[in-house]
């Protein structure tokens, strides 16, 4: 089948933009992996919840939708307190804390769906002409459309990214959250807080979410089985952009959502969902190779 060059851009484009919405949703799930040693699906949750949260705040009580922030990031920050509170009393290890997200990402579904429906919920055709109206590119594109909604969410990602890398590797706490990551009880003997720097980078992270979810009630209808639909593209920009990178996170799920959507062109879209793992796949089986590579060139360096 021919694609027009148009198409294949705008596609592309699309796909980005979407890569952002998704590196969003994965840059709380890498920073608490990566430094926490957490895999939180219930992150997943939390995006929904801050979805869901959002929707009835504007739907039902007609607050403007960057005003819901006010509510949801500081909730959502004391609820990462909590979960980390919990995971610490009870000296969980890493898989104790998998089953327990795991489970919370299982009844967080059942309670999204007992408190708001199954229904799909869509709250574009409340919102104003702002959010839904394209806007064309300047020259030399103006071919390509974006949703201002689009243009949020990147936004979005690159503020919260790109201040939790600054954060990460340019400040005091930063550096004291990678000494933990590199051995907790050496951080503390240095003098670093464990607990309180545990916590608020949970909180931190669970915070991301409610940004996150607010995107997605703009951007797209609400159903509580979406983080099953998520959970695919997350987790391999998750792992492709390197545990605790964020902005890794985020340029992997771009890469991703641009793979998966030209895919759709030219394949079934129904198998783009399998996109996402084949790349994650192929980036594994080639680190063998490319390790050999590197250690070739430190060699020769060195010689």
């Amino acid at each position: 089948m021919s694609v027009s060059s148009l198409a294949l851009a705008q596609t592309l484009l699309n796909g980005a933009l979407l890569g952002c919405l998704f590196g969003s949703i994965a840059l709380g799930l890498s920073v608490k992996w990566g430094h926490l040693g957490v895999a939180d699906f219930f992150h997943l949750s939390l995006t929904l919840l801050g979805a869901y949260v959002t929707y009835s705040l504007v739907s039902e009580q007609l607050w403007d939708p960057f005003l819901t922030l006010v509510v949801t990031v500081p909730v959502f920050f004391v609820i990462g307190v909590v979960l980390q509170w919990i995971f610490l009393v009870l000296r969980a290890e890493a898989f104790t804390s998998l089953l327990i997200t795991f489970a919370l990402f299982i009844v967080t579904e059942s309670a999204v769906s007992m408190i708001w429906s199954p229904d799909l919920l869509n709250l574009r055709p409340m919102l104003a002409d702002s959010f839904t109206t394209s806007i064309r590119l300047p020259e030399p594109l103006p071919q390509l459309a974006i949703q201002p909604v689009d243009l949020l969410a990147l936004v979005c990602a690159v503020l919260m990214v790109g201040v939790s890398a600054f954060a990460l590797g340019r400040t005091r706490s930063g550096r004291a959250v990678q000494a933990m990551r590199q051995d907790g009880e050496i951080a503390q003997t240095l003098g670093v807080r464990v607990v309180p720097l545990t916590l608020a980078v949970s909180g931190l992270a669970a915070a991301t979410a409610a940004v996150a979810g607010m995107v997605v009630a703009l951007r797209m209808p609400l159903s509580p089985s979406l983080p099953l639909q998520w959970i695919g593209v997350v987790v391999v920009a998750t792992m492709l952009g390197g545990l605790g990178r964020p902005v890794g996170a985020l340029l992997a799920a771009v890469a991703v959502m641009m793979i998966q959507n030209a895919w759709s062109l030219w394949f079934p879209p129904q198998w783009s969902p399998a996109v996402a793992f084949g790349v994650l796949f192929l980036f594994l089986a080639a680190q063998p190779a490319l390790r050999l590579v590197r250690e070739s060139m430190t060699a020769r360096r060195l010689a």
